[in-house]
């Protein structure tokens, strides 16, 4: 049986009773986390550029734009709404088995949405659907090594979404499995060709998850009218790249199932991953800093994807842009120990422009720890250990074993709150991460998805 195959008995096969609690929790999460993030984004460059042309472009009124009440066809809302969610890097990400590939499962979120919209579909069919694509999405970062492969892991999106949006779409397996092969074959490979220490992070770092949703909903469209692909597209491309291949993850898309989904990783702060515990040490540390001026040396010590990298190149210690602003680790560690927090707010004004901050960056210290890169290569922990000296002569330590919002050191539903209060409430008003919440902890009864998409409005 091929791959597309699987995939697409999995998507036609699972049922909301199948899920356990633990599996419907997480769904719940993921959905109003990456909406929340798909929020704070609205008015920002990239995705302001995408909303300008799929309103000129128009096409039938089947989904909605979040955060307004304009309706475009399908593929272009997957295509903005993709977009939005990605754009300020704050969604969640897989936390994949040691040495394998990870990804952003909720890339596929907003693509799943659009398809559940335009159906009709009720709570649970939305939840199912996001869990059929996350676990797919599973499966595929752990079956081959798409990075090492020059392919982005954001790549998988498109082999995931014809699958999970066809089965709200009433796809039949045959034409599911042609969607798979034509996203893939078409559109369904994301080149790795925006995260190089040497250069700033353009705007399709972003964009990019919401062109894979675009051509994995149009694909399966085209499917469904009749339009035939390979059923044995994914085994095709990795046959003709050199692979380690492991097939084995893709039986677990067959009864009985075992579930991955609860092994997602909510960022606690808008920035990238491998930041996530140098803010939260930095956090830790704040009250007893005080005056960030009095800071002689602030030395981060963690593994390569803290302390090497985009994270630790020389344009992370002079960023041009907010994308590239919340991939540096002298950025965010300075930020938080200067404010005693990181969210959306601390990108605004260009800060990273600030004589003062990129005084306090270049006091920012990053430095391999053997330890460190053990412990996640051979156990998944994203831990480092951040050490202030302070011109007075104290020196101040915080150690974070694993970062908070990891699935085994998960947020608190506050914090998630408080995490969606910094996304929405300042584009919708008080109280809008309180409704998006609520929202989405109303899917398992609700009808539809109305309410989950107003609540991505101004109240």
């Amino acid at each position: 049986m091929f791959h597309a195959e699987r995939m697409a008995d999995f998507a036609l096969g699972l049922r909301f009773d199948d899920l356990p609690d633990a599996v419907v929790e997480t769904a719940v999460r993921v959905v109003a986390d990456t909406l929340a993030c798909a929020v704070g984004a609205i008015g920002e460059p990239g995705p302001a550029i995408l909303r300008r042309y799929a309103i000129e472009r128009g096409g039938r009124p089947e989904a909605t734009l979040l955060g307004g009440e304009e309706r475009v066809d399908l593929p272009l809302a997957a295509l903005v709404n993709g977009a939005l969610a990605r754009d300020l890097d704050a969604n969640d990400l897989y936390a994949a088995p040691p040495g394998r590939d990870a990804g952003h499962f909720s890339d596929a979120i907003p693509a799943v949405l659009a398809a559940a919209e335009a159906a009709g579909a009720s709570g649970r069919e939305l939840l199912t659907a996001v869990v059929v694509a996350y676990e797919i999405q599973a499966a595929l970062s752990e079956a081959y090594r798409w990075m090492d492969r020059g392919l982005h892991s954001v790549s998988q999106v498109a082999w995931a979404v014809p699958a999970a949006a066809g089965r709200l779409l009433g796809l039949s397996r045959e034409q599911i499995v042609s969607a798979i092969g034509l996203a893939g074959t078409t559109g369904g490979l994301i080149l790795q060709s925006w995260l190089k220490p040497s250069l700033a992070i353009p705007m399709v770092k972003g964009g990019a998850p919401g062109f894979a949703g675009q051509a994995g909903l149009q694909a399966a469209l085209l499917a469904r009218a009749g339009f035939t692909a390979p059923p044995d597209a994914l085994e095709t491309l990795f046959d003709r790249l050199p692979s380690d291949a492991d097939p084995t993850p893709f039986e677990r898309l067959a009864p009985p199932y075992a579930f991955t989904t609860p092994r997602t990783m909510l960022k606690r702060y808008p920035a990238q991953i491998y930041t996530q515990a140098a803010v939260q040490a930095a956090v830790e540390l704040h009250p007893e800093v005080g005056n960030v001026d009095d800071i002689a040396v602030a030395t981060v010590y963690g593994h390569r994807g803290v302390a090497a990298g985009v994270q630790g190149s020389a344009a992370a210690y002079t960023p041009e842009s907010r994308a590239t602003a919340d991939h540096s680790t002298p950025f965010v560690v300075a930020v938080a120990l200067r404010d005693g927090d990181l969210t959306p707010a601390s990108y605004q004004g260009e800060p990273w422009k600030d004589p003062a901050l990129r005084d306090l960056m270049q006091r920012v210290d990053l430095v391999i720890d053997p330890a460190f890169e053990r412990a996640l290569v051979e156990e998944g922990r994203f831990g480092c250990r951040l050490v202030v000296e302070m011109l007075d002569g104290r020196r101040l330590e915080a150690m974070v074993e694993q970062q908070r919002g990891h699935p085994d050191n998960p947020l608190s539903r506050d914090e998630l709150l408080a995490k969606m209060r910094g996304f929405t409430d300042p584009v919708l008003g008080d109280g809008a991460a309180e409704r998006l919440l609520a929202a989405a902890e109303a899917l398992p009864q609700a009808t539809g998805v109305d309410a989950l998409i107003a609540a991505c409005r101004p109240a």
